[in-house]
């Protein structure tokens, strides 16, 4: 079977097919490029397993190069299903933000499909993202500490609680 034939078998919730798929193929450049193409396609769940097998790859050591960060960079601005967004946000802390990268990706985060989305957990792991960013670029600090202060007053208690663990690992908010 091809990638895409794999991918598409995933059902949306038993990631048994994908377990499977990342015990057969190692992660290479080229297999990197092709996932990160498929998580733009606009079809059901196939971006969902594509960066769901992109963030298993970088659980089991697998360290991007900076071309690939870069492509996975862009598939924040591209990604639709909040699956998808939630394996990229998971993926951040893992990655080198480019200088260059950090100011798109600032104002993408704090947008609607993100920290202004109505999926918990995306919110969630947009606040996480937002510290990440301003740990790697301090310039982002002194907003990301008064975002992260007023979510604790507005946001759900599943956000709050992620909150508190990102306010634990951090020393500058």
């Amino acid at each position: 079977m091809d990638l895409l034939s794999d991918l598409a078998a995933f059902d949306g919730k038993q990631t048994d097919v994908l377990e499977a798929l990342a015990a057969k193929r190692a992660p290479e450049p080229a297999l990197i490029s092709e996932l990160c193409a498929l998580a733009e396609k606009d079809e059901a769940r196939l971006p969902a397993a594509a960066t769901w097998l992109l963030k298993r790859f970088q659980e089991q050591g697998y360290v991007y190069s900076e071309e690939e960060t870069a492509g996975l960079l862009g598939l924040f601005g591209s990604v639709g299903p909040w699956e998808a967004k939630l394996h990229l946000l998971q993926m951040l802390p893992g990655l080198v933000i480019p200088e260059d990268r950090a100011p798109a990706l600032w104002r993408l985060v704090k947008g609607e499909g993100f920290l202004q989305g109505p999926n918990k957990f995306v919110r969630a792991w947009s606040y996480n993202a937002l510290a990440v960013l301003a740990t790697q670029h301090p310039a982002y600090r002194k907003d990301a500490a008064a975002l992260l202060a007023a979510a604790q007053e507005d946001e759900a208690a599943s956000v709050r609680a992620r909150l508190r663990n990102i306010l634990k690992d951090i020393d500058w908010a």
